[in-house]
């Protein structure tokens, strides 16, 4: 605790000094240091060093280069990865549906995927999942939307699902 109090008296002492102002150092009868912009007895006239300063060099009107999107590739492979075509997928009613593509989704493309018509994205995400299917037959479209404005559709995949049936007794 002292040691905190001595630490703020010498912040004090430096501002004293920094602003030009005369600063008086003196111990009390219990020995405790003080300091202060005003004299009191027994206190004797510090004098502080100079405040050190710095001044930044001048970068000659330099100003950080702006974030550029590397330049396009161009795509060589888009296609829907997961689920695979003709799939029958047993007791499930979420799927994931995931696409690749060669080189991999470049800076400011995007990606929609879709099952039987809806849609999530765009979006930079190769991957959505699409819940609360039905059993039978469903399809899986999607598309890259280029950032030059070309748009790249992969092939669509066409998968099932098969649920239990309900036993019905007689």
């Amino acid at each position: 605790m002292f040691t905190r109090i001595l630490l703020l008296f010498l912040a004090m002492a430096v501002a004293f000094a920094a602003s030009g102002d005369p600063v008086y150092k003196w111990v009390d009868d219990q020995g405790n240091v003080h300091y202060s912009d005003k004299p009191q007895p027994g206190a004797k006239k510090i004098t502080l060093p100079a405040s050190v300063t710095y001044k930044a060099p001048d970068m000659g009107g330099l100003k950080p280069k702006p974030e550029t999107p590397p330049p396009a590739s161009t795509y060589t492979s888009f296609v829907i990865s997961a689920p695979q075509s003709e799939v029958t997928l047993l007791n499930v009613t979420s799927v994931t549906v995931s696409v690749s593509s060669t080189p991999p989704l470049q800076y400011g493309d995007k990606i929609t995927l879709s099952v039987d018509g809806k849609s999530q994205g765009p979006g930079d995400s190769p991957s959505a999942t699409f819940d609360n299917l039905d059993r039978g037959e469903h399809m899986v479209t999607a598309t890259l939307q280029q950032a030059n404005g070309k748009t790249l559709t992969a092939t669509p995949v066409k998968f099932y699902i098969e649920l239990p049936r309900a036993k019905h007794t007689i």
